[in-house]
């Protein structure tokens, strides 16, 4: 039995029964992996106490903490490795039992503070992938999970600076990609690639609003062949000292697109197939810029002006994906003379615009 990994619209794990004859899977509309049917997973049986339902993140049989709950992994759930991969009727009724002592816990524990916070401070080592260094004599409650990740369509508040990024293209991604994406929608931080989940990673934006932006417009895009799915993280900051190379700390970086004062929220654009470019030097040709962007999808139109006393250009590509692609690739492209590309999503649905 393998249970999707993908989210569902309230922002849970989907944890739907997924089917080899299958492309998608028919409860989220997650893009099925093959490999998955290979990997060995549960459902996280936790039981959330903001929600009185059990977590359900994927969890893989190398884990030794789920990785939005915090819950410490019984390898007992595990199927057997010298059986047929489904679960037995001892690890249900192991489950089960695990079910029934965390409810317990749940109700003798409403009053204290989570374990899991009097771990995580400010000034700690609080990145998600730290977590799985614990020792497996720590017992996290489940009071931990109240701080689970949530989407504002949910209708809960923001829960923080820091995003839970899921389902990366663990082979092309890099922080400097992630860094082109999320910086349309606010100054971001720090961003953090897990070093043994590579499909995952953590961004650190400037404020909640920010963060609050860049989930709301990113989350469900498709980048790069796999679908985004954005949680906030239960961390309180993130380690810089460890696997730097996988680690950007861009708070002193010269690259955002705008200043400290800069209203990211209010000329945020959601994900869309036409792209904005200023700062094109004046050499450059129609062609050139056709046959560049052509590298990253089907260029439809293309529209160069002048704006300021700048050279821009709206492009219109095939899909929203390709134009993610290309904002991903080519923003903060430096030029021989030292200035750099700015790309963006365009508010334009159309390559008609006025001067």
């Amino acid at each position: 039995m393998v249970l999707c990994p993908g989210f569902q619209k309230n922002g849970r794990p989907c944890t739907n029964i997924l089917e080899q004859k299958n492309k998608f899977c028919k409860l989220c509309g997650w893009k099925i992996d093959p490999e998955i049917f290979s990997k060995e997973a549960i459902s996280c049986p936790n039981i959330v106490l903001s929600s009185e339902e059990k977590c359900g993140t994927w969890i893989e049989r190398d884990q030794m903490f789920c990785d939005q709950c915090g819950w410490e992994v019984n390898h007992d759930f595990f199927p057997s490795r010298n059986g047929t991969g489904t679960v037995g009727p001892e690890c249900s009724s192991g489950l089960q039992a695990q079910i029934k002592k965390l409810s317990f816990k749940q109700e003798t524990k409403l009053h204290q503070n989570s374990f899991l916070d009097s771990l995580v401070t400010p000034g700690g080592d609080t990145d998600e992938d730290d977590l799985m260094t614990f020792p497996k004599s720590v017992s996290i409650s489940p009071h931990s999970a109240s701080s689970a990740s949530s989407l504002p369509e949910s209708g809960r508040e923001a829960k923080g600076r820091i995003l839970f990024i899921h389902n990366l293209n663990e082979e092309s991604i890099t922080t400097e990609k992630l860094f082109n994406l999320f910086s349309l929608y606010g100054r971001v931080d720090i961003i953090k690639l897990f070093f043994k989940k590579k499909n995952s990673g953590l961004v650190q934006m400037d404020t909640e609003e920010h963060a609050a932006s860049a989930l709301g417009h990113l989350d469900r895009v498709v980048v790069q062949n796999k679908t985004l799915h954005i949680q906030y993280s239960r961390v309180k900051s993130i380690n810089t000292d460890e696997n730097f190379k996988m680690t950007a700390d861009y708070r002193k970086s010269k690259l955002h697109r705008g200043g400290v004062t800069f209203n990211y929220v209010m000329t945020a654009c959601a994900p869309s197939a036409v792209i904005h470019m200023s700062h094109l030097p004046e050499s450059i040709k129609r062609e050139d810029i056709i046959d560049v962007f052509s590298e990253y999808g089907n260029v439809l139109e293309l529209k160069i002006f002048q704006s300021r006393g700048c050279q821009g250009a709206l492009l219109k590509f095939a899909s929203v994906e390709q134009a993610v692609t290309a904002i991903m690739e080519m923003h903060n492209f430096k030029f021989p003379d030292n200035t750099r590309l700015m790309v963006s999503f365009s508010h334009h649905k159309c390559l008609i615009t006025e001067g």
